[in-house]
């Protein structure tokens, strides 16, 4: 009696396994394809693009010394409308390895090389007590400048996947003076200067998705769906 019991008892177990792995495999298979959507639109919302200090994309010269600095962008439409037909607000952050060293450009531009304004810039280094910030913040609110940057080669990668087209651009800007913060310069004990000048720098291959915000929308409608 013993023995038939627990014959039923492992094969109504081996039942309940086999029933259990077929319902995991089901949700598997259902899920798949969602998460696959998810994995898609979090790989296209990847903006902006970063390369990484160890694969140097922007180099600066400072205090005649040549600085060697990572790069992403972030592209949108610029609403303030500062420069008609160079419609799009570009936003450079380079940081550095070492020292806490990150500029921060931004510009205006179209899709395609030319000579374009600036309309933001800041410049950080050095570690606490001892660091040094130059311009405000992110750039400030833009508003056009003086200086400008050259788009040398403006490349269409293709379709993005998400209503919108991939883009390459390579350039160069050449003197920036920068003031310094004056939250900075309260600290009277430190002989911090009173501006910073960036003698020349470049930028290569830095890529952006030309629709960022229609991305960002459609990335938060599918998560709401989820």
């Amino acid at each position: 009696m013993k023995r038939k019991l627990m014959t039923i008892v492992a094969a109504g177990f081996l039942l309940f396994a086999c029933n259990n792995s077929k319902t995991e495999s089901t949700t598997t298979s259902t899920d798949s394809p969602k998460q696959s959507v998810a994995d898609q639109t979090a790989t296209n919302t990847n903006t902006p693009t970063t390369t990484s200090p160890s694969a140097p994309s922007t180099k600066i010269f400072v205090d005649g010394k040549e600085s060697f600095l990572g790069g992403s962008l972030l592209v949108q439409k610029d609403k303030a409308r500062l420069q008609p037909g160079n419609d799009y607000l570009v936003m450079l952050t380079a940081p550095g390895s070492v020292g806490n060293e990150t500029l921060v450009l931004n510009f205006l531009m179209a899709l395609h090389t030319g000579t374009y304004p600036v309309v933001g810039i800041s410049y950080n280094r050095g570690e606490n007590p001892n660091n040094q910030l130059f311009g405000p913040i992110l750039g400030g609110q833009p508003k056009l400048t003086d200086y400008k940057v050259n788009i040398t080669e403006c490349k269409d990668l293709g379709p993005n996947s998400m209503g919108g087209h991939r883009w390459s651009i390579s350039g160069h800007f050449t003197e920036l003076v920068i003031p310094a913060m004056g939250v900075m310069l309260l600290d009277k004990s430190k002989n911090h200067p009173k501006e910073i000048k960036i003698e020349k720098g470049s930028f290569s291959n830095l890529t952006f998705d030309d629709n960022w915000e229609e991305m960002m929308k459609q990335a938060g409608e599918m998560m709401k769906k989820k």
